[in-house]
């Protein structure tokens, strides 16, 4: 942002504008980040009459972006059913259920910070979304399709009841900072404090805390489960974004049961 040092907003001019963008070099989303910031100065800018028009008006910035911004080296890098359980069984005892219930629900960091008990159907074993904590502020989700009932299986219904005790009692969030018992504020208070520290412990090869969710839809895929039931639980409105990026084959996964039932035909035929 060391462009726009002491330039004044009237010589910001939609050429200005776009050689910046040009010359950003970053993913889309990154794009986006940084414009949005600075998209809201100019609007304030032109309501208080500082400008006569705000140069984001006047370029097609989503063609901009498309032909400018580098494609995202992220890759989506599953955690396999063996990594799993290395995982929770090098978890503290304080901070397993929370992993054991994120695993089994795909939920996003901000879904599973928001997350409060009265939101818990404990006997329809459904947990209902609809706040997500961004910045340390909770809003709803983005589209309709974010908010969801996402179904809770033995794993997570006993990740719940391990839970109780902790914070049950006080009635709000269900998942809190073990260290502080204070609940979570940010993703990267889970990053730093409890993934970065279990991983290196565990032994499991680090991947960001955002594989969790990309494990859940991956291993559900990889099981056989129908691609649309995939993308309700996650709440996007269709199947694309589940292929595209979340959903990759788990071969640890799939060749397991495979092997094991190999065996027990080849065992049947002696």
């Amino acid at each position: 942002m060391k462009f726009w040092d002491e330039l004044p907003l009237g010589q910001v001019t939609p050429s200005k504008l776009r050689d910046w963008i040009s010359a950003l070099g970053v993913t889309p989303k990154r794009a986006r980040n940084l414009l949005t910031p600075l998209r809201s100065v100019f609007e304030d800018a032109l309501n208080d009459e500082l400008i006569d028009y705000n140069p984001f008006d006047r370029i097609a910035l989503g063609k901009l972006l498309r032909q400018t911004t580098k494609a995202s080296d992220y890759e989506v890098d599953p955690f396999a059913s063996k990594e799993r359980a290395t995982l929770l069984e090098h978890a503290r005892a304080d901070e397993r259920p929370m992993l054991q219930f994120w695993f089994n629900t795909g939920l996003r960091p901000g879904e599973l910070m928001a997350l409060r008990w009265a939101k818990i159907d404990w006997v329809g074993r459904k947990a209902r979304i609809d706040r997500n904590l961004v910045a340390k502020t909770e809003k709803g989700p983005k589209t309709a399709a974010g908010i969801r009932d996402v179904e809770l299986n033995d794993e997570a219904i006993a990740a719940l009841i391990a839970q109780k005790s902790a914070t049950f009692l006080a009635g709000e969030h269900v998942w809190n900072n073990p260290r502080t018992s204070a609940a979570w504020e940010t993703d990267a208070q889970i990053r730093k404090t409890l993934w970065e520290p279990l991983c290196t412990r565990s032994g499991v090869r680090y991947r960001n805390p955002y594989q969790v969710r990309h494990t859940f839809a991956s291993a559900l895929l990889t099981a056989g489960a129908n691609p649309w039931y995939v993308a309700q639980q996650l709440g996007h409105v269709d199947v694309q974004l589940v292929f595209r990026v979340y959903g990759k084959f788990i071969s640890q996964d799939y060749q397991r049961p495979q092997a094991a039932r190999l065996r027990i035909a080849i065992e049947g035929q002696v």
